[in-house]
């Protein structure tokens, strides 16, 4: 999973807390995926980078359901579809995206109109975070979130990450308006005290080997 795992560890492609089931994206998702953004577009847009290339039609959608998809099996990025586990909703996405350097993983989210308040976005992040530092072998984990959105900052300010900047100036939203951007790290040797670790998850790789 990525080269974190120097060909020592295996990619989570299933991973299951004990509300949620995250799994990675397949073109077949495109229409669930549509209705989910067709949805909460006005709640994402101010905060989601993809959503300035909404609305995509359907085959737009499965075409970048399926990069996602080669960027997973590739151990490039790894996005995660969210879905309840007894209903089978939705839920939303969640990720860990290998762009913030050497030996860190970047958790990212987001959350159904219809799915806010339940705790689900803290879950999931939850179980990347336990994925990323006890499959994928990170040494630091980071979230990115914009000052303004609050409910993106709880999360790591609940699970124990430390607030290390706030960049001024450095992420751009779906308008063209560059928007400051806030920074929290959690280090491998802090994770076993962040509430992260006691969070049930059970995670299967492609083979339906478990992982953790």
């Amino acid at each position: 999973m990525t080269d974190l795992a120097r060909g020592q560890k295996r990619a989570a492609y299933r991973v299951e807390t004990e509300r949620l089931l995250l799994r990675c994206w397949s073109p077949e998702d495109a229409p669930v995926l549509r209705a989910a953004l067709e949805s909460s577009g006005a709640h994402l847009r101010p905060w989601i980078p993809f959503m300035k290339d909404e609305p995509r039609s359907l085959d737009e959608t499965a075409e970048w359901l399926g990069g996602h998809r080669a960027n997973f099996d590739l151990g490039q990025q790894f996005r995660y579809a969210v879905f309840h586990r007894e209903s089978g909703a939705l839920v939303g996405e969640n990720m860990l995206l290998a762009r913030v350097g050497p030996g860190g993983l970047e958790v990212g989210y987001w959350t159904h109109v219809n799915c806010g308040g339940h705790g689900y976005a803290r879950e999931a992040s939850c179980a990347m975070i336990r994925v990323g530092f006890e499959a994928a072998g990170a040494d630091r984990i980071e979230i990115h979130c914009a000052p303004g959105n609050t409910a993106s900052a709880a999360i790591p300010e609940k699970l124990g990450f430390t607030h290390e900047a706030t960049l001024r100036r450095r992420a751009p939203d779906t308008e063209g308006v560059v928007h400051d951007l806030m920074i929290w790290t959690l280090f491998r040797d802090a994770y076993p005290s962040s509430p992260a670790a006691a969070v049930p998850v059970t995670a299967f790789d492609s083979l339906g080997r478990r992982l953790l």
